[in-house]
């Protein structure tokens, strides 16, 4: 089955639709089980692990495979290296945003002081805990009002409401409020730590191992591994599609001791033993020349956006070509063991100003991707303040299409044209990706898009000729099945529901990018991507004028029946392939936001006019044929749900279009 999407030019920059809500009962179902597991591995690592102690903001969080899981944080330059500041100023004509009346989350190591100076009143504290100097500098990140120039955070006017991970199940609390939160448009949550992998050090300067040697005595077998919490992960984005999740990548590049030393490692069999024999094991990463660094449990997940961190860009702080982008020598690199692209994307990790603990006025030099994860949430923040200011409050952008833009508008980064290990897509660009979603220049197209079983969905868009022409889908994937067992860099595809995008003109046929998980330092290739979840086709030099024809389809049958993804186009003229007169002028609807009727005056006479209503998804909610138009029409609105809508009229004079909104 093929089917041909009817999405005109007005559909550029449309935002989510109401059609992919919370499931809850799902979300329930992950709570109750995730938090039976814990409560459970509580007990015995009381019981029988008490002894061993891994130091402040590293907390207990479970089994896993005979080892014992161990969650620790990933402990004025970011503004302007991401080009947050044009979204404060009007730049783009109309957006100014601060983040004034949003609402971001934080899970940490603790909570957030509150009376710091950058804050006022701005945050709540939902899980009372001791006040950390981690959870109130990634805060910061985010929040900080300025009054210190160079601690501004990115969303400085937002509020934000402080968890921490230290009192039960993270990924369950994480499903608690998102049911309390199951009437809210928008989740943006940053998650500033990731599970013990490889070497660790405590504070008493003893060392650990987080291997199993029978699979590996120089690679820890738990780098890149999709665990159950990285499906759990995956299962929250998919059943709370309002809830966009950034995490840091991790800082496990280059960790350990700097010869043979005595260590724990943990034994199978329930105990850490000394480890005497000098064994040596190489720094986390060295084995594997810098790639497969990404802790398991979290920063393995397909649905959330996983940020690395890279150095501070010198001059002005602003991107101009790949060089300036420089990853830090402690950020974490894909791919995952199945040869995903991880991390996403990146923002500067290393010299950041943000508030600390130690007083209300004091402030710390931070480092690590726990401070760039954060950058980009808020960042995600912003881009949700833009969605809500464009469809007057009714609508937010879904974390697919969150995730979409933010990848899709990155600058380059790295020695190789296309995505890489290291950066993922590039570093992350505010600007760009306001302008995308708003179509501002003119070039860009965005939609919200149901895939269903069997179907093909196509789509033709002119080139411009002026820059590349790049299209992106990018999709909430099933969770997928963890192996029974911990396996050495198991192979084995995580994704559920692969979705394949081609562009095709003439004769020839354009793949996606792709990359080799066999050999990690090798540039990018286009061909058939079979373990991602973003594809990206990529044409450098497409024909002014030159029609390209968009294909999405997938293989074998989807999970559910259907696959929701979010499509981004750039490189794009404004026509989209059509040549008709917008005659917007002629028509005059109201009410707007409608309720119950919806009316529609026609100053200029139409004729062989037809009359279609769009979800946001494409797809016709009401239709009907004229063969003249002149007087006013009503349209029946009272069973259509609440969302953004699109009137689309055409005729032998041309095309009219309206926004609609419908309370």
């Amino acid at each position: 089955m093929k089917k041909q999407l009817l999405i005109p030019i007005f559909m550029l920059g449309i935002l989510v639709n109401a059609q992919q809500k919370i499931n809850k009962q799902e979300l329930d179902k992950i709570a109750t089980e995730e938090q039976a597991i814990y409560d459970e591995a509580k007990t015995f690592e009381r019981n029988n692990l008490s002894e061993h102690d891994f130091g402040p903001g590293v907390n207990f969080s479970g089994f896993y495979n005979g080892i014992p899981v161990y969650l620790a944080s990933d402990s004025q330059s970011q503004i302007n290296s991401m080009d947050v500041d044009y979204l404060y100023n009007n730049t783009i004509p109309g957006v100014a945003v601060t983040g004034n009346g949003m609402m971001v989350y934080i899970w940490d190591g603790g909570a957030v002081r509150t009376t710091h100076r950058e804050f006022g009143d701005r945050v709540t504290i939902v899980e009372a805990g001791s006040v950390s100097d981690h959870a109130t500098g990634v805060a910061g990140v985010i929040i900080s009002e300025g009054i210190t120039a160079a601690a501004k955070g990115i969303a400085y006017e937002a509020n934000l409401k402080s968890l921490n991970f230290t009192n039960g199940s993270t990924t369950s609390e994480m499903v608690a409020q998102s049911n309390l939160e199951a009437n809210a448009d928008y989740m943006v949550s940053n998650h500033s730590y990731g599970s013990l992998t490889g070497w660790y050090q405590n504070p008493s300067g003893v060392w650990y191992w987080y291997g199993y040697p029978h699979l590996s005595e120089t690679e820890s077998a738990l780098f890149g591994f999709y665990h159950p919490t990285d499906a759990t992960y995956d299962n929250i984005a998919y059943n709370a599609p309002q809830h966009t999740i950034f995490k840091s990548s991790g800082n496990n590049r280059s960790e350990g001791p700097s010869g043979p030393v005595n260590h724990y490692a943990f034994n199978e069999t329930g105990g850490w033993v000394m480890i005497e024999d000098g064994t040596v094991r190489p720094n986390d990463c060295v084995a594997t020349n810098g790639f497969d660094c990404l802790s398991y449990a979290g920063s393995n997940s397909k649905n959330i956006i996983i940020v690395g961190a890279i150095n501070p860009i010198g001059g002005n702080n602003r991107y101009e070509d790949p060089s300036d982008v420089v990853t830090t020598w402690f950020s974490s690199s894909g791919p995952t063991d199945d040869g995903r692209i991880k991390p996403d994307v990146t923002a500067i990790g290393s010299g950041v100003a943000a508030p600390n603990n130690t007083s209300d006025i004091s402030y710390t030099s931070w480092a690590g991707t726990s401070f760039s994860s954060p950058a980009a949430a808020g960042v995600g923040v912003l881009l949700q303040q833009i969605a809500k200011e464009k469809s007057d409050g009714a609508e937010y952008l879904r974390s697919d299409m969150m995730k979409g833009l933010l990848t899709h508008t990155a600058n380059e980064s790295g020695s190789n044209l296309g995505p890489d290990y290291v950066y993922g897509w590039g570093l992350i660009n505010a600007l760009s990706a306001a302008e995308t979603f708003l179509n501002t220049n003119q070039n860009s197209y965005t939609a919200n898009n149901l895939l269903s079983n069997n179907a093909t969905e196509t789509l033709t868009v002119t080139a411009s000729g002026e820059e590349p022409l790049k299209v992106s889908i990018t999709w909430n994937d099933p969770a997928g099945t963890p192996s029974g067992q911990v396996v050495l860099n198991d192979r084995t595809p995580k994704l559920v529901n692969d979705l394949d995008l081609r562009v095709s003109n003439g004769g020839t046929t354009y793949f996606p990018w792709k990359l080799d998980v066999e050999n990690p330092a090798a540039a990018a290739t286009q061909g058939d991507n079979v373990v991602d979840n973003i594809e990206q086709v990529y044409i450098e030099n497409p024909v002014a004028g030159q029609q390209y024809t968009i294909t999405i389809s997938h293989k074998g049958s989807l999970t559910d029946g259907q696959q929701n993804y979010a499509l981004v186009v750039t490189g794009v003229n404004s026509e989209m392939a059509t040549n008709e007169v917008n005659l917007n002028q002629s028509v005059n609807v109201y009410p707007n936001p409608v309720i119950d009727n919806l009316n529609f005056q026609i100053t200029d006479k139409l004729t062989n006019a037809t009359v279609r209503v769009f979800n946001p998804m494409g797809q016709v909610v009401y239709q009907n044929e004229y063969k003249s138009l002149n007087n006013t029409q009503s349209i029946d609105f009272k069973s259509i749900p609440s969302g953004i809508y699109m009137v689309y009229i055409k005729s032998d004079e041309g095309t009219i279009t309206k926004k609609v909104i419908k309370k």
